[in-house]
């Protein structure tokens, strides 16, 4: 890799540069709280076919995706204990991936066999998954926010994750495709700020300046974790991060998670509770993809998107979706406003030539509580 034009920042698969860099980190798979002791569950995380399960004793475990035996999906098997069975013919892993059991096979055989395990923790609401080089980093911890109620909001996006990643350092787009919307409850709708950005050690910052004063901040912690203050309306002073995961080149999965720290603990906690139980609502409204893809085809209009919670995620996926799954990026003509996507791509760029060239990744440090304050618009 010789130039920004020439990097690869949408391929993900084992191999892949920008997808060693993502497995150097710890990922958001799977909500906490959706996942019962006994239960196991596929999951697809950077190409890699995965088996998550939560033991008897309430304890999760992240291993291959497949029995060795016959390649059978091991989410359909039973939970035994803190070992999964095979449903097919029995044979029983424990959380380490080691085999301990083959019912129609003498024990010798079941020693010799072991499929791949995972590092897990459970974090922020999240079941957490690092798919990387031995030893794992250490999980980033805010211990300050804990006390906060939280809710989240978990979406499969069928489009490349660099999209969504652009898309949130991206504050311009605000006034066009959230026009109605984001900022509307500060009188700011009519309004383009003034954009800038600067690098900071986690990876960048983005601000955008509003004529009565108004500051709306957010930062890229590297490679794929994004922070910001919500900057408007019933949203405002809920502590924001978006984690934009994987699943393949052709989707990914949208992690957001937003902490009431603007409010005493037991009331936040109120008002998080209320926000989960209202997105019930939202599982009886047409999916999100389906009013995009009908836009996109032109079967609808922009202007005919009814009003519901999740606007923002329609309108989002219309543009994002619009550029295609996996566009070419060396044919966009970036300009002044773009500063925040022009240094995400050159951070991206420069781990992925070190990567290629066997150098060294950038150490990024994770900022304290105390600095995502001073992030705050």
């Amino acid at each position: 890799m010789n130039s920004l034009k020439d990097a690869d920042f949408e391929h993900t698969g084992p191999g892949r540069p920008a997808g060693y860099l993502l497995r150097q980190r710890w990922q958001p798979v799977y909500a906490a709280e959706e996942l019962e002791p006994g239960q196991a569950v596929p999951l697809k995380v950077l190409h890699e076919e995965l088996t998550l399960y939560r033991g008897e004793d309430g304890v999760a475990h992240i291993i291959a995706g497949r029995c060795a035996h016959r390649g059978v999906l091991l989410s359909v098997g039973i939970v035994e204990g803190s070992c999964i069975r095979c449903r097919y013919h029995g044979w029983n892993y424990d959380e380490t991936g080691q085999c301990v059991d083959q019912p129609a096979e003498p024990k010798s055989f079941a020693d010799k066999v072991r499929i791949a395990s995972y590092p897990v923790q459970e974090y922020l609401g999240f079941i957490w998954v690092y798919l990387g080089d031995s030893p794992e980093p250490e999980l980033p911890h805010w211990p300050e926010l804990d006390v906060y109620g939280r809710f989240h909001v978990i979406e499969l996006r069928k489009w490349n994750y660099f999209h969504d990643l652009e898309n949130t350092v991206d504050d311009v787009h605000q006034y066009w495709v959230h026009k109605t919307g984001v900022y509307q409850d500060d009188g700011l709708s009519g309004e383009l700020p003034e954009i800038t950005a600067e690098l900071a050690d986690f990876g960048l910052t983005q601000t955008s300046r509003f004529s009565n004063g108004f500051i709306r901040r957010l930062a890229l912690l590297m490679p794929n974790t994004l922070y910001f203050n919500s900057g408007a309306g019933v949203m405002r002073g809920f502590k924001s991060f978006l984690w934009n995961v994987p699943v393949d080149d052709e989707s990914h999965m949208m992690f957001f998670l937003f902490i009431a720290a603007h409010l005493p603990p037991e009331v936040g906690a109120r008002v998080a509770a209320g926000v989960r139980e209202g997105r019930k609502y939202l599982s009886t409204l047409r999916p999100v993809e389906e009013v995009v893809r009908a836009v996109l085809s032109g079967r609808e209009r922009w202007e005919d998107i009814e009003d519901r919670p999740d606007q923002v995620l329609i309108e989002d996926g219309i543009v994002l979706l619009g550029q295609g799954v996996l566009p070419d990026r060396s044919l966009n003509r970036l300009g002044a406003s773009d500063a925040a996507i022009i240094l995400l791509r050159k951070l991206y760029a420069r781990e992925l030539a070190a990567i290629e060239t066997g150098h060294p990744l950038t150490k990024f440090p994770t900022p304290d509580a105390a600095a995502l304050t001073r992030l705050d618009g």
